[in-house]
């Protein structure tokens, strides 16, 4: 078994193991004291040579103690990637005695050091980075507050946990929830995992940290308060503090725009334009145009929760 007391993991499937090694990458480049594990949330497929597959530590998902079989029949694919993220937690610290665990969604791709980041874990062992810290303009098109009023105040493409009781009991706490209740229906109060998530602050007070540096989680959701300064190749958010990393979340790499769930382009917030560059290219070179293809193993469901509603 390959122990280590600072591990970042990410959960995806099989058609975005592109994404996956952009950033395992980075972490090899920029967090080379962390070692970087794959929950593949997924059947391993036989077209697929894993091995060749670099700076990645591998582990089905199938490998958790948990129902795997009850949350293929209820969940969708993106219901079941993101409810298995606190049993992955669990995992890493029980079995490889992990001290400190990051998750970060797999199209995630860090740009400086976690160092910043990690000096939290001074004062608490819970990080989260909320969606924004300001209010955004009233417009048409996403995103606009009442967006995260539905799926949560906090992005858990992003989350921190330095091993503690309050770690412990959180994702005890959050296992339950993601694994009975983990749908995507904000109409009946569920988004997955993430929800949950704003009552964290308020049960563990004292060992939660909102983490405050815009560099943390920069994403498509919050270029009204952050811009960035390109540095001979460093990027500054608000010409202030480095960018740790970004979350190119549902970003189109063949249209090459920012997202199609969004309102921000790259006419209204040029600055940003040179990361995407970058993540495009290091996309296609990480065999996006192989992976994209490949289907999910498992069937997807009709609605789960609507059976239980009916009940």
């Amino acid at each position: 078994m390959n122990n280590s007391s600072k591990i970042i993991f990410t959960v995806c499937t099989n058609n975005y193991l592109a994404q996956a090694c952009v950033l395992a990458n980075s972490i090899k480049d920029l967090a080379p004291d962390y070692s970087f594990y794959l929950f593949l949330a997924d059947e391993d497929h036989p077209e697929i040579d894993y091995k060749s597959l670099n700076n990645i530590h591998f582990i089905n998902w199938q490998k958790l103690p948990i129902d795997c079989e009850d949350l293929k029949k209820k969940f969708d694919v993106v219901e079941l990637n993101t409810a298995i993220k606190a049993s992955c937690f669990k995992y890493l610290f029980l079995e490889y005695d992990a001290q400190i665990v990051h998750y970060l969604d797999p199209d995630i791709r860090l740009f400086s050091s976690l160092e910043s980041l990690d000096k939290n874990f001074e004062k608490a062992s819970i990080l989260l980075t909320p969606h924004v810290f300001s209010p955004i303009a009233w417009a048409d098109g996403s995103p606009n507050e009442n967006l995260f009023l539905r799926h949560g105040l906090y992005n858990l493409g992003y989350l921190g946990l330095k091993k503690s009781i309050a770690a412990n009991a959180s994702l005890d706490w959050w296992e339950n929830r993601c694994l009975t209740m983990g749908f995507n229906n904000p109409k009946y109060g569920f988004f997955v995992d993430q929800l949950w998530m704003n009552y964290i602050p308020l049960f563990h007070q004292k060992e939660t940290c909102i983490v405050s540096d815009r560099g943390c989680n920069m994403g498509p959701w919050n270029l009204h308060e952050r811009t960035l300064t390109n540095r001979h190749g460093n990027f500054l958010v608000n010409n202030e503090k480095p960018l740790v990393f970004y979350h190119f979340s549902s970003y189109n790499y063949k249209q090459h725009e920012i997202s199609k769930h969004y309102r921000y382009t790259f006419t209204s917030n040029p600055d940003i334009k040179a990361i995407y560059d970058i993540y495009q290219k290091e996309m296609m070179n990480a065999g996006v145009e192989n992976f994209k293809d490949f289907k999910w193993a498992y069937l997807k469901k009709k609605s789960f929760l609507n059976k239980l509603l009916k009940k």
